[in-house]
């Protein structure tokens, strides 16, 4: 059966839209990686104090993650059977604790590169934004064999018309799954309870 000429206009008209809506999704995810990306390497000179540091590493992460989702899905189901209190008192904890627990992760960025590579659709709202951060060459006459470029993925999930960084995957390891872990551990260590793991965080981030 041919189509007639308006129905046929509309589906090609539908298919162009959908064609541009899925590339500029991808440059907009892509972008915004990009665009926290350079903020990171401008702003977390080796030159500021440990506590300026601190603020600005702050500042990035209130910026890019949704820290709200990324906690929840590092509490796993024990967020189901905590108190209200509980809960309020985790997120408060999270934010700091991951200040504490990441900032020297990220280290000194100056002399190195942050290259997006590209970026793939994991679902309607997700996609994961591939990039490499490479160390800096040294010129010839000193020798020093190049290290492999860090492969770092970043998940991130558009809501309201802006992205949000929900996991970043180093080297094929998801950050938010280890972190996940790590807190079941230190709950079943406290016999199940989710006060031990709020005293653990407390102390980690120096709230104690």
């Amino acid at each position: 059966m041919i189509l007639g000429r308006p129905l046929l206009i509309s589906a090609v008209l539908a298919l162009t839209v959908s064609l541009y809506s899925g590339s500029a999704i991808a440059d907009d995810a892509e972008d915004f990686i990009r665009s926290a990306g350079v903020k990171a390497f401008t702003s977390l000179s080796k030159d500021l104090t440990e506590e300026k540091r601190a603020d600005r590493f702050r500042e990035i992460l209130l910026e890019t993650f949704d820290l709200r989702v990324i906690a929840r899905f590092t509490l796993g189901r024990y967020w189901r059977s905590a108190s209200i209190k509980q809960r309020d008192d985790y997120l408060e904890l999270f934010e700091d604790y991951i200040v504490k627990a990441y900032l020297h992760r990220f280290g000194d960025l100056s002399g190195h590169t942050f290259e997006i590579k590209r970026s793939q659709e994991i679902n309607a709202r997700d996609r994961l934004v591939l990039s490499e951060i490479k160390a800096r060459e040294i010129k010839p006459p000193i020798r020093v064999k190049s290290k492999p470029p860090i492969r770092i993925n970043w998940r991130v999930r558009l809501r309201d018309s802006t992205y949000r960084v929900i996991d970043v995957v180093v080297e094929g390891v998801s950050m938010s799954v280890t972190q996940r872990d790590e807190f079941a551990a230190v709950i079943r260590r406290s016999g199940g309870k989710i006060d031990g793991l709020l005293s653990a965080m407390r102390l980690k981030a120096g709230n104690n």
